[in-house]
């Protein structure tokens, strides 16, 4: 591993599987995500439609009501999508997709500002609505997997771990200090190294 390799990728069998608390934290994890990505297309149509169905809704009194969920599922997927790109696939394009995310979503709603009179367009709307069902697909998916086949360190290779067992082609491993899963490994095997 370079230091100055901001993935901190390490060398196959370099990092500890997760024992049963981690894959089972993990498990739940991925669930959640593939709920809210559930939600997401639950919701398609509106999002399609209205854009800002994504942060707020009219009711029938007039009021405006937040819509926290989605708000919440935007804001943490603007927040980590980086890392789930630049992870997932082994790339080092740091902050790249968010700051192309945000331009698309820009483009478009000034496009739809330009040409239909309002930001709030369709176009918009489904750009939005692709990318957060990317989002909470790709990190759904990759928690369960990671839960399913122990993927050691980051839950972000373990679709590059699976293709690597189906293929004979060892995949690198991701040190992810900072995560709070990471923790709970630590812990736990110091827990199950004492008992």
């Amino acid at each position: 591993m370079k230091q100055s390799d901001p993935l901190q990728l390490v060398g196959p069998g370099s990092l500890v599987r997760p024992g049963p608390i981690g894959r089972i934290v993990r498990l739940a994890m991925g669930v959640a995500c593939l709920y809210a990505m559930y939600q997401i297309v639950l919701n398609g149509w509106s999002i399609v439609m209205n854009p800002v169905s994504i942060f707020v809704r009219f009711t029938d009194q007039g009021s405006v009501a937040v819509q926290t969920d989605l708000v919440m599922a935007s804001l943490v997927a603007l927040f980590i999508l980086n890392y789930v790109v630049n992870i997932g696939f082994g790339k080092s394009w740091g902050r790249w997709p968010s700051y192309v995310s945000i331009g698309v979503m820009l483009i478009l709603a000034a496009a739809g500002w330009l040409f239909a009179g309002s930001p709030d367009h369709p176009t918009l709307g489904f750009a939005l609505w692709i990318w957060l069902t990317y989002f909470y697909t790709h990190l759904g998916v990759s928690f369960v997997l990671s839960a399913v086949i122990a993927t050691p360190g980051c839950e972000m290779r373990s679709i590059a771990e699976l293709y690597g067992r189906l293929t004979g082609k060892a995949s690198a491993e991701h040190v992810c200090p900072a995560s709070f899963i990471t923790k709970l490994d630590e812990w736990e095997r110091t827990r199950l190294s004492q008992a």
